[in-house]
């Protein structure tokens, strides 16, 4: 049962208790009515705006997915993705053809990646990091000795 619907009883019972209107009891009764009729309309009005919001939202990201396909006709769809929204990412681009690629830890130790886009051989020298992390980890234990 809607709201409207549910209101719509209420008032056919206040009408059919035959409640008299010019006493204080039935003025109160009638104004709640009116209200509740007032609210269930706005509320009505709401859900059906609500709805053409979303179909005109469906719409424009079904508009927006036949864009990236053409210009991406490759691409994968986010669901097919193999990604983990926690883990830190890294972007590395391609001094090739300047292709900006998003990796993942993993892939920074494994030491290299081929770019899609050019066939390039990324290779990742991480050891200078390594180093500065231990001397600072090694500055750090010698403080608190």
């Amino acid at each position: 049962m809607t709201v409207t619907e549910h209101v719509a009883y209420l008032k056919g019972l206040y009408e059919g208790l035959e409640i008299d209107g010019a006493k204080k009891e039935g003025k109160l009764l009638k104004g709640m009515l009116e209200a509740m009729e007032e609210l269930a309309n706005v509320v009505s009005d709401l859900e059906r705006q609500n709805a053409d919001l979303l179909d005109e939202l469906d719409d424009v990201y079904e508009e927006l997915s036949s864009v990236a396909d053409e210009l991406h006709p490759d691409h994968e769809a986010e669901d097919d993705l193999d990604f983990d929204p926690e883990e830190d990412l890294y972007q590395v681009i391609c001094p090739t053809c300047g292709e900006s690629l998003f990796i993942d830890e993993g892939t920074l130790d494994e030491g290299s990646i081929q770019c899609p886009a050019c066939g390039e051989e990324l290779e990742f020298d991480l050891s200078a990091l390594y180093d500065e992390e231990l001397e600072g980890t090694e500055e750090d234990s010698s403080v608190t000795e």
